[in-house]
């Protein structure tokens, strides 16, 4: 039993190391004006200015599929993501959800993507309220 668990979860870590295109990355959006990203199996850690402040971020790619029809090498991918913003009184933290498309480019190196975020901005002074974000961005492979 222990071994078919082992192998099950195995099978399952694999499965999703390549939710996403691992690399580098440069992104821009709302609330992050500018950010870096280094993506990884299925895990994406970001940086950026945001709104004059410093934050970061790190998503967990769930699922990415193919989209269909299109002509294009294009998919669409959705995850959670937890993501933290220095500000005056400590830290907003937000958990969110997110979904994007990618654009597979065939000549150079790139991916771009389009992705929105929603979630709650929680006040580590107490409080908290709906959270909207969205990103464009370049991935190096």
């Amino acid at each position: 039993m222990k071994r078919f668990l082992i192998l099950a979860l195995t099978g399952l870590v694999l499965s999703l190391a390549y939710a996403q295109t691992p690399g580098f990355g440069v992104y821009s959006g709302y609330p992050t004006y500018l950010g870096l990203q280094y993506q990884i199996m299925n895990l994406r850690f970001g940086a950026g200015l945001n709104l004059g402040r410093f934050g970061g971020d790190v998503a967990l790619i769930l699922a990415k599929s193919p989209v269909v029809g299109l002509g294009l090498d294009t998919s669409w991918y959705y995850g959670l993501g937890l993501g933290a913003t220095a500000a005056a009184g400590g830290l907003d933290i937000y958990p969110h959800g997110l979904a994007g498309l990618e654009f597979r480019l065939p000549d150079p190196a790139l991916n771009l993507y389009a992705e929105g975020q929603l979630g709650a901005l929680v006040f580590t002074g107490g409080g908290f309220r709906p959270y909207f974000a969205g990103r464009l961005g370049v991935i190096l492979r």
